[in-house]
């Protein structure tokens, strides 16, 4: 796929103002700017600096926002929603787009938005119809807040999506939005890389990225960067270009960074996977299949979402499908399929115990199927403390 060009290099870049989104969506952005668009968008800090801006239809209080943009009818305005059919009737002509925002086309609906409010000038933007005020419920003001509720803000909404639940039996047609393609992310690359090393007994870097990733082989697989976490989640969130991550061999990795992180590959793509996800699915996975994990993850390295030690405490001990594990937490089915992304790149989703008439899911990376389960993470606590006396 070619990365669409949003405009000719005469053209001046489009003054971008993230108006209403998330922190998480924020970085995303200004990760791809940094990386790929600085001839075509730039960021700006204020209303009255920018030519379009963008708007979450899902965070609360855009009724506001519109206001503020009514005294403005010459910027462009771009929507963004889950579900971008539900909002567009709303905000006509102006563009709704899904999430997740398809990062190597949004440069070309921005400047289009641009350039639309640029030669008309429109009315002020659309306000929705707000619904009316629901009666107070004392009693539930009361009931405790379920595990896992404090994380929903702005950077769960963002790392963990806000899909529907799928039916509770196979039948009907899977939505495509749904499922990602890992070769669009960064757990592509890192799944190539750890494949290529552990057949080859050599270190392996992902070449093109601003910063060192690489995979060293021996004694056993572990992932050295020189990215913090704080750069790692959004890169690890955002599509990248073909052209981004070549994997090559190494003699050895250098260390001319300063202080390169190391971590157990596993503990790595599991990361790695679960902001690629953000509550989807791998392509090609099944969620009705029955499957379990083989081990805790090691949440002291491992990203944990919302309720993920509830259900890694469940699948530990139990086989069931993704969709069988949120029922039985009464929890939403995209927390349990960001459990089962990460699992499955990690090496710890056991697919074995399921139907063997039932569609596989994604299998686990290569490097991984032949080594023996990892501890319990309680055997790991106590071997620990008996070494230390």
């Amino acid at each position: 796929m070619k990365r669409a060009q949003s405009s000719s290099p005469s053209e001046p870049p489009s003054a971008l103002h993230l108006l209403h989104v998330g922190s998480m969506d924020a970085r995303l952005i200004g990760l791809s700017i940094e990386r790929h668009w600085t001839r075509s968008v730039r960021l700006v800090e204020t209303l009255e600096e920018a030519q379009v801006v963008l708007i979450d239809c899902d965070r609360p209080g855009i009724e506001a926002v519109l206001d503020q943009l009514a005294g403005h009818p010459r910027i462009g305005i771009v929507y963004y929603a889950f579900h971008p059919k539900d909002h567009a009737p709303r905000f006509q002509p102006r563009p709704v787009l899904g999430k997740p925002l398809n990062l190597e086309s949004l440069p070309v609906t921005l400047a289009r938005a641009r350039a639309d409010a640029a030669h008309v000038i429109a009315a002020a933007p659309p306000r929705p119809i707000a619904p009316p005020p629901a009666p107070s419920a004392p009693a539930a003001a009361s009931a405790p807040a379920p595990l896992g509720n404090s994380l929903m803000a702005d950077d769960e909404r963002d790392l963990c999506g806000g899909m529907d639940d799928i039916p509770a039996a196979p039948g009907s047609p899977l939505p495509d939005k749904l499922f990602f393609n890992p070769d669009d992310y960064l757990i592509g690359r890192l799944q190539q890389a750890l494949a290529l090393a552990s057949a080859s007994g050599r270190p392996h870097l992902i070449s093109g990225l601003p910063r060192l990733i690489g995979i060293e082989p021996r004694p056993i697989p572990v992932c050295i960067t020189a990215f913090r976490e704080n750069q790692l989640r959004p890169l690890a969130m955002t599509q990248l270009p073909e052209s981004t991550g070549r994997i090559v061999s190494t003699p050895l990795i250098g260390e001319a960074d300063s202080q390169p992180l190391q971590l157990a590959a596993e503990d790595f793509l599991w990361n790695a996977a679960a902001w690629a996800a953000r509550g989807r699915l791998p392509a090609g996975s099944n969620p009705y299949r029955p499957v379990r994990l083989r081990a805790w993850p090691n949440f002291t390295y491992a990203f944990a979402s919302p309720h993920a030690m509830r259900i890694a405490a469940l699948w530990t001990r139990t086989q069931a499908s993704p969709v069988e594990i949120a029922a039985r937490l009464g929890i939403p089915h995209r927390y349990v399929f960001s459990v089962y992304s990460a699992a499955s790149f990690a090496g710890l989703l056991d697919t074995t115990t399921g139907d063997a008439n039932t569609p596989a899911a994604l299998p686990a990376p290569p490097a991984q199927t032949d080594r023996p389960a990892r501890p319990s993470i309680l055997s790991r606590i106590l071997r620990k403390l008996r070494d230390a006396v």
